[in-house]
């Protein structure tokens, strides 16, 4: 058997893959993975298609692109942050004409 058909366990292909077992799991239900079972019915995978769903999951998770969500007191902040720029930008454009 060569290296790349050694079959892995799921612990073992979660932690090549740097995913928690629940999430091969649950790509295992959507038809991203697919698992050889045991007789005693445990989930074990091949090094070739682990590569494989890791080659899919950064191209992935490029082109999806998800929105970043920020706390009520981080956009307190940044508004805070951006209304003194506008403030200082207004008192030094008053400055300007009025010095001039």
């Amino acid at each position: 058997m060569s290296e790349d058909s050694k079959m892995r366990p799921i612990g073992p292909a979660a932690k090549h893959l740097g995913v928690s077992r629940d999430t091969l799991r649950r790509w295992e239900k959507k038809g991203k993975l697919k698992s050889v079972r045991s007789p005693s019915n445990r989930r074990y995978y091949t090094k070739e298609q682990l590569n494989e769903v890791m080659m899919g999951k950064k191209a992935e998770s490029v082109k999806t692109g998800k929105k970043l969500k920020i706390s009520k007191t981080g956009q307190l902040f940044t508004f805070g942050i951006i209304s003194f720029i506008i403030a200082a930008l207004l008192a030094l454009l008053l400055q300007f004409f009025l010095l001039k």
